[in-house]
C-alpha cells in the first residue's frame, strides 16, 4: 500500500491574495518536514481582470511569479503547481456572486487534473508546461482520474490497492479576510465541497472524516485513491487597529520579553554550570514555527521574514500600489496566520433516495426558539413537507431556527437586516433560509434562498438551488407543496435592498417578455406584497387578486443550524 502523502490546496480568489495573506502558512508547510515538505498546490478561482480585460494574463504570470519567490515549485510530474481560472461564471469583482456549486466544481477539477496525477505513483511524466491558465491536454489525457460514484461497480479485472492521500484544503473564513465578497464565495464554495460533494463517515471512536474516492482506468488495470479532505480556513481580523497595530502589542512584544527571560535562563545554566538542570539546559522557544491548540483544530504558523513577503508582493508589479506596501510593512498576516480547522457533519448521503424514501426521515426539529410550538406560522407537517419538496440533501438532517417572526421582532426592516446579519456571521451555519409568507386571505406561499438575505445596494445571484412554493392542504389533509424553478437552469436572482426596504425573488421585467416582474417580492415594511410570473423560476402568480398584490399577515424566516443532535 502506498505511503499516506500530506498536499496542500490553497483556494484563492484574486492573483495576490496568496502574498498578502497566506505566506506565514505557505512558508511554514514549505519547510516543515526533514524528509521534504508536503505537496502544495495553488489554486486561484478568477484571474484579477475586474479593471481591465487585458490585464488577466498578467496578473496571472504575476502570481506564477511570486509563488516562485514563496517556494512553490513544479513537482517531478510537471504538472503546474499554480492554476489561474478564467471563468465568466466567477469574474472579479465586489458585485459579482459566485454560485457554491461552481466554486466546488472547480476545486474538485483541480483535484481530478492536478492533484491526483501529481501524487500517483504511476504518474506519467510529461514535458513542462505553463502553470497558470488551466488549459490544454491534462498530465494524462488518455486515462484521467475520474471520481467514484457511490456504490460504483468495478468494470476492470485488476485492481490495484488504493493509495492513500491527506487532503487538505487552505481558504478564506466566513468573514473572508479582507470582507471581500469573492473572498467570502471562495469559503462558501468549499463548504459547499466539503458538506456535498465529500463522502462523511465516521470510524469507531474517531470523528467524522470527510473523503473523495477516484479512479483511473488504464487498459488492464484500476487505480484507486482515497483524498481524506481537510479544510482549514484563515481567520478574519476584524478590527483595524489590531490588525495593523495593536497585533504587535498582543503577539511580538509578549515574545520578545519570553525571550528575554529565556536567554536569562540559558546564561544561568552556563554560570552555574548546568546543576539545576541536570545536563539539560532550557530550551529557547523560536517565534517562527508551527503552535498547534490541543485538540489539533487550530493551528499558529509565525514567520519573520518581511523581505521575501515584501518580494513575493513586488512580483505583483500591477497592483503593488502604495497602500500595499503599507499593508506588507504593518499587516499581522505578514508575520502570523491563525487558522481554523472546519467542523465536519456527519450527514447521511443522499444522492440515490428516492422522493417517497425521505418520508422515512426523522420529524424536523426546532431548536432555541422562546415561544412554543404552537406559535410557529408553519406546522410540523408542513415542514416536513416543505423539507422534502424544497430543500436539498444535505440540510434535510439539519434543526430548523426560526430567524425572523413578523409578529415576534417587528416589522422594522433594520431589525430583519441585523437578524439576517447576526446568523450569516455564526460559524457552521448554512446561509440557506426558506422565507414563508402568510397573506390576508389564508395562502401560505414563499421561497427557499440559496444566498444570504442581506440587505445589499445590488442584486444578489446567482442562486442555483433558489425555488420559490406554495403550501397547498388537501381535503384528506395531506399537505401538499407546489414548487417552481428547483431545477431551472435559468439564471435566478434574489434582491434584498436596504434602500427600497424590499425581499424579492425573480429577475424583475428585464428577463424577457414573459416575465412580468418578480415571482415574489416583499415591500412596504411587509405590510404588502406582490406576485407576478417569473420567467426564471419558470411560476404562475403564487396567489389569485388583481395584479398579483396581497396584504401580509405574517412573515417567517427560517434558518438551517450545525448544531449535532443525536439522530444525526
Amino acid at each position: 500500500m502506498h505511503r499516506c502523502q500530506d498536499v496542500w490546496l490553497l483556494v484563492t480568489a484574486h492573483p495576490d491574495d496568496e502574498a498578502m495573506f497566506f505566506i506565514p502558512t505557505l512558508r511554514t508547510l514549505l519547510g516543515s518536514r526533514d524528509e521534504g515538505p508536503p505537496l502544495v498546490r495553488v489554486l486561484c478561482l478568477s484571474n484579477g481582470d475586474y479593471r481591465d480585460p487585458s490585464d488577466g494574463p498578467v496578473r496571472a504570470r504575476e502570481l506564477q511569479k511570486a509563488c516562485a519567490v514563496i517556494g512553490v515549485q513544479n513537482g517531478k510530474d510537471g504538472a503546474g503547481a499554480v492554476t489561474v481560472l478564467d471563468d465568466v461564471r466567477m469574474k472579479d469583482g465586489p458585485n459579482e456572486v459566485w454560485d457554491p456549486d461552481v466554486v466546488a466544481g472547480a476545486v474538485m477539477e483541480q483535484i481530478s487534473k492536478k492533484i491526483a496525477p501529481a501524487v500517483s505513483a504511476d504518474a506519467a511524466t510529461s514535458g513542462k508546461q505553463h502553470d497558470y491558465i488551466l488549459s490544454g491536454p491534462d498530465a494524462d489525457a488518455t486515462h484521467p482520474w475520474v471520481f467514484s460514484q457511490k456504490n460504483g461497480a468495478q468494470t476492470k479485472p485488476t485492481e490495484k490497492s488504493m493509495q492513500s492521500v491527506n487532503l487538505n484544503i487552505l481558504t478564506f473564513d466566513r468573514g473572508g479576510v479582507s470582507g471581500h465578497p469573492n473572498h467570502v464565495d471562495t469559503y462558501k464554495g468549499v463548504q459547499h465541497l466539503l458538506e456535498e460533494k465529500c463522502c462523511i463517515a465516521r470510524g469507531k471512536g474517531s470523528e467524522p472524516k470527510a473523503t473523495l474516492q477516484l479512479r483511473q482506468e488504464t487498459k488492464d488495470t484500476v487505480d484507486k485513491m482515497q483524498m481524506n479532505v481537510s479544510v482549514y480556513t484563515l481567520r478574519t481580523i476584524a478590527n483595524p487597529l489590531h490588525k495593523y497595530f495593536l497585533w504587535a502589542f498582543v503577539d511580538i512584544i509578549p515574545h520578545l520579553f519570553i525571550r528575554l527571560f529565556q536567554t536569562l535562563c540559558y546564561l544561568a545554566y552556563f554560570l552555574l554550570g548546568g546543576l539545576l538542570w541536570r545536563g539539560k539546559g532550557p530550551q529557547i522557544q523560536a517565534f517562527s514555527g508551527t503552535i498547534a491548540a490541543p485538540d489539533d483544530k487550530t493551528l499558529h504558523c509565525r514567520i519573520v521574514e518581511p523581505l521575501l513577503v515584501w518580494r513575493a508582493m513586488a512580483a505583483h508589479h500591477s497592483q503593488f500600489v502604495w497602500y500595499r506596501r503599507l499593508s506588507v510593512m504593518f499587516s499581522r498576516y505578514t508575520f502570523i496566520n491563525d487558522l481554523q480547522k472546519l467542523a465536519t457533519i456527519e450527514v447521511p448521503m443522499y444522492e440515490d433516495i428516492e422522493d417517497d424514501d425521505v418520508a422515512t426521515l426523522p420529524s424536523v426539529v426546532t431548536i432555541e426558539d422562546e415561544e412554543p410550538a404552537s406559535t410557529f406560522l408553519l406546522t410540523t407537517t408542513q415542514m416536513n413537507a416543505l423539507r422534502k419538496a424544497v430543500l436539498p440533501p444535505n440540510l434535510h438532517h439539519r434543526p430548523w431556527k426560526r430567524l425572523y417572526s413578523l409578529p415576534r421582532d417587528g416589522d422594522s426592516f433594520v431589525a430583519f437586516q441585523k437578524k439576517m446579519e447576526d446568523w450569516n456571521r455564526k460559524p457552521g451555519d448554512t446561509s440557506s433560509t426558506i422565507l414563508v409568507v402568510k397573506t390576508s386571505a389564508g395562502a401560505l406561499i414563499g421561497g427557499f434562498a440559496d444566498v444570504p438575505l442581506i440587505p445589499t445596494a445590488d442584486v444578489v445571484g446567482s442562486a442555483a438551488r433558489s425555488c420559490l412554493f406554495r403550501i397547498c392542504e388537501g381535503k384528506d389533509g395531506k399537505t401538499d407543496i407546489d414548487v417552481y424553478g428547483k431545477y431551472s437552469a435559468d439564471s435566478k436572482r434574489i434582491v434584498s435592498s436596504a434602500s427600497r426596504r424590499l425581499v424579492a425573488f425573480g429577475g424583475g421585467a428585464s428577463t424577457g417578455e414573459s416575465d412580468e416582474g418578480f415571482g415574489l417580492c416583499l415591500e412596504d415594511r411587509f405590510a404588502r406584497g406582490t406576485t407576478a410570473r417569473c420567467a426564471a423560476f419558470g411560476n404562475e402568480p403564487l396567489v389569485s387578486g388583481k395584479d398579483g398584490v396581497f396584504e401580509v399577515l405574517d412573515v417567517e424566516v427560517w434558518g438551517f443550524s450545525s448544531v449535532n443532535f443525536d439522530y444525526l
